[in-house]
């Protein structure tokens, strides 16, 4: 028999640490994306309310009316774009919303530029494509990407550029002119632009620009419940974009999972309409977490970035002498705390390991000094 999946698909460095971490109770957990937040109230009952009310049937591919009308109001209210509900698709997250981006961009095949450091899903979703990834390198302490790289490394074969802003793992916010270019760059080459916004309402100092503002006919937008309303085991996202590309690829997911959980469907309209002040209370937790982490890391004479946004720490390990991976499942298994290994995110980032800021305030105390402890005795015996 034949099998047509490449064989060359494996687990992220995240979900190695992980599955390892799940096997040893009392672990520090600072490796995973999830806020140690409950869901917003709100978002409970309007789940309960919708199933008693008998709001249990499949609905419509592309999500409930009501629904991508508040999507529409939240998009342009935050986003600062203008869609319609047509161009809206309800999807079970966003990476199925990003797998239908870059099948909707490249089908099996073409090419993909996708940030270096950046999430290592998007080379999941690729690969199983048949899609290149080409990476572009994003170095401190910017982590702008460079036009001139973009263009030496740009192909034939490319079709689309992969932004992420606030960025997973740098928590780089790009400033409006910086968009700017990257936009002019991807009409000037006819590319797809992925816009990764799952991090949009978690920022600090400086307010994201969507490509969409400039060029909504070319840019698929993918955003997530999951990190602003602490939703992370939910599975609710969407996509919007041109009306085709999303009427297309609503027949696509109409043959992969039909629709969404209608009562899941009504939590996220709940979360939508209900108090956004949990929102901005959690973004006010991610920010003490931020600067007290790297005031404790300055004080050890440890490196680290300062995101504009989402709630990670990239962390400079270089003195250890260490490879991130190997760092990583020693500290896990010598001290008890997981941690992301930079390898996961690219090249680019194998001298760091990435610090969840998502994280409890005395988890993140306790297992930012255990790594000092063990950074410091690495050196000691070297």
């Amino acid at each position: 028999m034949h099998w047509d999946l490449p064989s060359d698909l494996t687990q992220s460095g995240i979900r190695e640490i992980l599955n390892l971490a799940l096997e040893h109770p009392g672990t520090i957990r600072l490796e995973t994306g999830e806020p140690n937040f409950p869901p917003p109230p709100h978002v409970l009952s309007a789940y309960v309310d919708a199933s008693r009310r008998g709001h249990n049937r499949y609905t419509s591919t592309q999500g409930i009316f009501p629904l991508r009308e508040a999507l529409q109001e939240k998009i342009q209210r935050v986003n600062g774009v203008v869609r319609n509900p047509d161009e809206i698709l309800v999807t079970p997250g966003g990476l199925p919303a990003l797998f239908l981006a870059f099948l909707g961009t490249c089908g099996r095949g073409g090419a993909v530029m996708v940030p270096d450091p950046g999430w290592p899903d998007y080379l999941g979703g690729m690969m199983s494509l048949g899609i290149e990834p080409i990476g572009y390198a994003l170095k401190p302490p910017h982590y702008n990407p460079s036009l001139d790289e973009l263009e030496r490394i740009l192909t034939p074969n490319t079709r689309a550029i992969v932004l992420n802003f606030p960025g997973n793992p740098t928590g780089r916010v790009l400033p409006k002119a910086d968009m700017e270019d990257l936009v002019r760059f991807a009409e000037h080459h006819d590319l797809w632009i992925i816009s990764d916004e799952v991090y949009d309402q978690i920022v600090f100092d400086v307010l994201p620009w969507s490509p969409a503002r400039m060029a909504p006919e070319r840019t698929l937008s993918v955003y997530s419940f999951s990190k602003t309303y602490a939703m992370t085991g939910w599975r609710l996202g969407y996509l919007a974009g041109p009306e085709p590309a999303v009427q297309s690829l609503t027949r696509v997911a109409m043959g992969v999972w039909s629709s969404v959980s209608e009562p899941l469907q009504y939590a996220g309209l709940g979360a939508l309409q209900g108090p956004q002040q949990v929102v901005s209370d959690m973004v006010a937790q991610y920010r003490q977490r931020r600067d007290r982490a790297i005031a404790q890391l300055k004080n050890y004479g440890l490196a680290t970035n300062c995101p504009d946004g989402a709630f990670y720490l990239l962390v400079d390990i270089s003195p250890s002498g260490l490879p991130s991976r190997t760092l990583a499942l020693r500290l896990l298994n010598d001290k008890g705390v997981a941690v992301a290994p930079g390898s996961a995110f690219g090249r680019n980032a194998e001298n760091y390991v990435r610090i969840s800021l998502a994280s409890s305030e005395q988890d993140l105390a306790v297992g930012l000094e255990k790594l000092r402890d063990f950074i410091h005795e690495e050196q000691a015996h070297r």
